[in-house]
């Protein structure tokens, strides 16, 4: 044995065979455990794949998890156009449009609100944030007969009912006034980027709005992805504002265009399943676009377990 390969063995032990087996069982292991949670997981996924390939007959004639008899794509079709009035795409514009704006308001108005309180000195700057957390804990169901009222006595002359109830409005203009999540985890990344870079901006003559625009926000990108990705799935997800205040087949949204396909006896189980799985497109496309950002961004805001 040559002096190097001696001194090389002595300043790197070898592992013991037991040790390495005990650290491959560990790692098989884990790996069998989180392939196991992740095929119970796509289980509903695929339940929805083979249900809307299938005829109304094969839904309860065969097993959940059969195959079809055959790839009944005509289903996708026959969804689209199922309903006399509207078609589903109709439901899908306005889900997007909406969830889009709430996305776009929120993104807007929480960035500055936690630019505000994070960066910037006020008076009752704690007061004021302890505040705005209090509201995480009220329930919904206690403000939605106030927001109602709210929005019944603003007026709109383009409505029918000459107030708001009846539009879109009440559905993504609150987006735009704030929102206490959003401005909570962008405050908590915002207080993790260093100081000394708004210090090095204002010795340059940049304002505060210069520091939040060209500081802050390009370093906040993977917070800002992590709170779209949110709103918009909140957003979108959303069933009960959009019962109570729109009155127009021409307005609703995708979560109650699926309603449609639910029978006074018997549910359209294929076509209400193809529904489905295209309303979950954007979400999906939304989430790998900014998956890289997203991890990131809950690891770095606090929100991990």
């Amino acid at each position: 044995m040559s002096e190097t390969a001696f001194v090389a063995e002595r300043v790197t032990p070898r592992v013991p065979a037991r040790i390495r087996a005990r650290k491959l069982t560990r790692l098989v292991l884990l790996y069998a455990i989180l392939v196991i949670g992740g095929l119970l997981m796509m289980l509903p996924f695929i339940w929805m794949l083979a249900t809307s390939l299938k005829t109304r007959a094969e839904v309860f004639s065969t097993a959940p998890f059969s195959f079809p008899s055959g790839l009944h794509w005509d289903n996708y079709a026959k969804m689209w156009f199922a309903l006399p009035d509207v078609t589903f795409g109709t439901f899908f514009y306005n889900s997007v449009l909406i969830a889009s704006l709430v996305t776009l308001g929120q993104l807007i108005t929480c960035s500055m609100a936690a630019y505000a309180f994070a960066v910037l000195e006020f008076r009752f700057k704690g007061p004021l944030f302890a505040l705005i957390l209090a509201t995480l804990i009220i329930p919904f169901q206690i403000v939605l007969v106030p927001n109602f009222i709210l929005y019944r006595n603003l007026p709109w002359p383009f409505s029918p009912s000459g107030n708001w109830i009846g539009t879109q409005f009440p559905l993504w203009v609150w987006a735009f006034f704030g929102g206490a999540f959003g401005t909570f985890l962008l405050r908590q990344f915002f207080l993790s980027i260093p100081s000394e870079l708004a210090d090095a901006a204002r010795v340059d003559g940049a304002n505060p709005w210069q520091i939040y625009r060209y500081v802050y926000l390009p370093l906040a990108r993977p917070a800002l992805a992590t709170v779209a990705i949110f709103t918009f799935m909140w957003s979108w997800n959303d069933l009960l504002d959009p019962l109570i205040y729109l009155r127009d087949l021409q307005s609703y949204t995708t979560t109650v265009g699926l309603a449609f396909f639910q029978g006074e006896f018997v549910a359209n189980w294929p076509q209400m399943m193809a529904a489905a799985l295209v309303s979950l497109v954007p979400m999906i496309t939304l989430f790998v676009i900014a998956q890289k950002y997203f991890v990131r961004g809950i690891a770095l805001s606090g929100l991990k377990g």
